[in-house]
């Protein structure tokens, strides 16, 4: 996606400045330092939770928003990596407060900030297609509640501005590259645009550019043929091209710290209760939280918790509002409590957030049994366990053959999303002694089966 480059502009400027500049570390100072531009962007989202919790209910309430997603370890886990899962937040997040703000408090130059934020949101992550629907929807049913007249002309004008802002900026985005070709000029991976070609349609130019399209192919193809994607992993069960209906569900439970679903479970209660903020969470936070694990639910590919962030990001929305109605009615100290006991998963994660499991798992060593993937390792104690390995020489690391002694093996290997029945030997007859930086397990095997 087109965002990926900004991680690259730390990297660029020191080009322009020093042109013969060359590195041999294989890009590990240009990640460390892309990674600034990606906790710029958190700010930038921080500075959206503020304004959309207190267009909500308050300054108190998005003080409230902004500090819950500071406070979050699976936000902060994605603030400091190359990806485009933070940006889709952002865009996401950026995409209702702009709706609500056209909509629901008639400010018309939300309008334009909408379109903008929804057509880059498309440059973003591919998933942020559920945008269209979901805005859809939202404005129907606010409508449908809330009549008001209808303009014809009105309609067409607001229309035609959105698509052209729409051609402009994902064209923009894309560097105009090969905008105009049909269906008919593009060589697809997936059976379904393939078959796309067959229709009539494959002779119309699309004023969108070859990358954008091929993007939904590739992402296609990789839902057909599984290519280049780890096996499905939940509760200990293997799937291969196929999804679990519950995954995001077991995702949700174990990622999210257990004050804040706790919190967030009386949020829903206090907004069905509340009549001023029963429809805007319904429409603008719990419409578009379901949407998304529908979708999800029903994929062939799950790949982790961070395809929940925006969820997590409407539902700390919700949960600011709420805080904020409470804590008017609690002893002046409240406040400084709820932020210490807020603040636990933090300390507690540091510094890797991306194993950070809930409190109520434990021991920590078990989390394997729930999830692995992106959801417990991304790679991100590679460093550290070389250092470990140099430090405990009678460590034996992912042999390749069942041994005995002391194993230590990486949770994706172990689980099987990878390299499946490298370590069935392992997985099937020996639990783990302890976890390593939350990502490696060790064995003590003194026999084998």
């Amino acid at each position: 996606m087109p965002v990926s480059v900004l991680n690259a502009l730390p990297r660029a400027a020191e080009q322009l400045f020093n042109p013969e500049l060359q590195r041999t570390d294989g890009g590990s100072l240009d990640v460390k330092r892309g990674r600034y531009i990606t906790i710029l962007v958190t700010l930038l989202l921080l500075a959206y939770f503020y304004a959309f919790g207190k267009s909500l209910a308050g300054p108190a309430a998005g003080c409230w928003a902004m500090l819950l997603a500071a406070l979050d370890p699976n936000i902060l886990a994605h603030s400091r990596l190359v990806t485009t899962d933070l940006y889709s937040t952002l865009a996401f997040v950026a995409v209702l407060f702009h709706l609500y703000q056209w909509q629901i408090k008639k400010e018309k130059r939300h309008f334009y900030y909408w379109c903008i934020a929804i057509a880059i949101a498309q440059c973003c992550k591919i998933n942020n297609i559920l945008l269209y629907p979901i805005c859809l929807l939202i404005i129907l049913g606010y409508r449908l509640f809330h009549p008001t007249k209808f303009s014809g002309r009105t309609f067409l004008i607001q229309a035609v501005v959105f698509v052209l802002i729409h051609l402009l900026v994902i064209n923009a985005a894309f560097l105009f590259y090969h905008s105009g070709m049909s269906l008919d000029d593009y060589s697809f991976k997936s059976s379904f645009f393939q078959q796309l070609q067959q229709s009539w349609i494959a002779g119309i130019p699309l004023p969108l550019p070859q990358s954008y399209i091929d993007t939904f192919d590739l992402t296609q193809f990789e839902r057909e043929s599984f290519t280049g994607t780890a096996n499905n992993y939940l509760l200990g069960d293997l799937r291969y091209q196929k999804g679990f209906w519950n995954y995001y569900l077991i995702c949700w439970m174990v990622k999210t710290p257990l004050l804040t679903q706790l919190l967030i479970l009386i949020s829903v209660i206090a907004a069905l209760i509340n009549k001023n903020f029963r429809r805007p969470a319904l429409f603008f936070l719990l419409l578009p939280s379901l949407v998304i694990f529908v979708f999800l639910s029903n994929s062939s590919v799950q790949s982790g918790y961070r395809y929940l962030l925006p969820v997590l990001s409407l539902s700390l929305l919700a949960l600011a509002v709420t805080i904020n109605q409470l804590i008017k009615r609690m002893p002046k100290y409240a406040p400084l409590i709820l932020i210490a006991a807020l603040s636990i998963p933090v300390v507690i994660g540091f510094p890797n957030y991306i194993a950070y499991t809930s409190e109520w798992l434990w021991p920590k060593k078990n989390a394997y049994l729930y999830l692995s993937d992106s959801n417990l390792n991304w790679g991100q104690r590679q460093k550290k366990i070389q250092a470990i390995l140099q430090m405990h020489p009678e460590y034996i690391f992912e042999p390749d053959k069942p041994v005995i002694g002391l194993i230590v093996v990486d949770i994706n290997k172990l689980t099987g999303i990878i390299s499946t029945d490298k370590f069935s030997w392992l997985r099937d007859n020996h639990q783990p002694e302890e976890v390593i930086e939350g990502t490696y397990l060790l064995f003590d095997v003194k026999k084998l089966p």
